[in-house]
């Protein structure tokens, strides 16, 4: 599975669906980030998922781009240890 459809089935799964198109690729963007600078294998579907969740509930509350990169490296983070 890519990186891309591992995002896109969490934003449909998400309860709040009414993100710009532009505020998805962002989030897009930090996910794909987030992936790779914490490493997380392809295969670590729970990991994938938890950090893609993370990211769409947080972005609900949180404008700031900087603040939800962090929480989803704290996410990113945590699910290594």
């Amino acid at each position: 599975m890519n990186r891309s459809l591992s995002f896109e089935k969490a934003v449909v799964r998400h309860p709040a669906r009414g993100f710009s198109p532009e505020r998805l690729a962002m989030l897009k963007n930090i996910f794909e980030t987030v992936w790779d600078e914490a490493a997380i294998p392809l295969e670590a579907d729970g990991d994938r998922d938890a950090l893609a969740t993370k990211i769409l509930v947080t972005s609900e509350t949180i404008e700031s781009e900087m603040m939800l990169v962090l929480a989803a490296m704290q996410t990113a983070m945590d699910g290594r240890r």
